[in-house]
């Protein structure tokens, strides 16, 4: 997998050696249910955010194929988080729960080690 992401690094700073741990789901719901349009953190409860320091909500915009042509198998998808913008291309196998226009939280913390 290839990753470029825009991170607010004024919001969580980061240095180009950082190991980090990145999840991307479609809620926060830790049972797996659907999220709402609307997300309150009063109201929340316990969450998958609970365990990450640094959490987006953005919208799938845009789903290619590899830019060789050559390669059928992969696949990149990208993301734009009000601004900040992520690719993520791959394996297709793996990218193949990736729609366009939906929406997706990305949910990261830096590791130790």
């Amino acid at each position: 997998m290839d990753l470029i992401l825009d991170v607010n690094t004024q919001v969580y700073p980061m240095d180009l050696a950082d190991k980090f741990r990145m999840v991307i789901a479609t809620t926060l719901n830790e049972d797996g249910t659907p999220a709402d349009n609307e997300y309150n953190p009063i109201d929340a409860g316990s969450s998958r955010a609970d365990s990450f320091e640094y959490v987006m909500y953005g919208k799938v915009y845009r789903l290619e194929g590899d830019e060789a042509g050559s390669d059928s198998s992969r696949l990149a998808a990208y993301v734009s988080y009000g601004g900040l913008l992520m690719r993520l291309q791959g394996d297709a196998n793996n990218l193949h729960g990736f729609e366009c226009d939906s929406h997706v939280y990305l949910l990261m913390k830096k590791l130790a080690f």
